[in-house]
């Protein structure tokens, strides 16, 4: 079941969840250097990770599926944000330079369909990272968290359902040994004695598994026949570089 946007965002507001942004950024910003002037798309619940990039020199969108809901980001500044079909992105082929997955591959309906549609936008040289719950971690044994909901995978899971979507892992990141629990003790005490034991002894077990990819531009692509749709509208787009709708 995809967990709804309101529950995204209060698990973000929270204690626990503040501790997981903090940790995922760091692992966001090991592989993406800030750059100006790309187009950075954020799919699923993203937005709490879009504001590492600069939104005055970048055009940046957060793009939330229909059956997870979506909200305004960024706030106090002109929306950016649009609820979107996941199999039928409102992009014009090749005109996205960084893609951002977070909840959205876990909880999509079709992978097969969603992949698809993030190799058609994504630019010959552009970049996507994917973020998903380990499957042998505690994080996604949870129910409390967004991470203890959907589809969790190993690495070598991810990483197969990437070859076969036509992508090339090029970078594999671990992180989120922490436990999955409020409890102040819990999080000043034992959490940061979890995350040292993680990263020396228990990779393997993490809370999430991280692959960044490009896309194959040379492979053929199979294009699987879906019912031809109305895409739904962007609830804002800027206009520093043209997209179809």
């Amino acid at each position: 079941m995809t967990t709804d946007v309101i529950d995204l965002r209060d698990f973000y507001t929270s204690s626990l969840g503040r501790m997981v942004k903090n940790d995922l950024e760091k692992l966001i910003e090991k592989l993406w250097v800030a750059t100006n002037g790309e187009v950075i798309v954020g799919l699923g619940y993203a937005a709490p990770f879009l504001d590492l990039f600069d939104t005055e020199k970048n055009t940046v969108l957060a793009f939330m599926p229909a059956q997870q809901g979506v909200l305004g980001w960024p706030s106090q500044r002109p929306i950016r944000s649009s609820l979107v079909e996941e199999d039928m992105l409102p992009l014009k082929d090749k005109s996205v330079d960084k893609l951002l997955f977070v909840h959205a591959l876990e909880n999509c309906h079709n992978t097969q369909y969603l992949l698809r549609e993030a190799w058609r936008v994504l630019a010959p040289n552009g970049r996507m990272l994917l973020i998903t719950p380990n499957r042998r971690g505690l994080w996604a044994r949870s129910d409390h968290t967004p991470f203890g909901h959907g589809q969790p995978y190993t690495m070598t899971q991810l990483s197969n359902l990437l070859k076969v979507s036509l992508f090339t892992p090029v970078s594999f990141l671990r992180g989120l040994y922490a436990l999955p629990t409020s409890s102040r003790f819990v999080q000043a005490v034992i959490s940061p004695l979890a995350e040292k034991a993680g990263q020396a002894c228990l990779q393997k077990f993490s809370g999430i598994v991280c692959i960044e990819a490009v896309k194959q531009v040379y492979a053929g692509m199979t294009i699987p026949s879906i019912r031809k749709r109305i895409p739904l509208s962007l609830i804002s787009s800027p206009s520093r570089r043209p997209m179809g709708a």
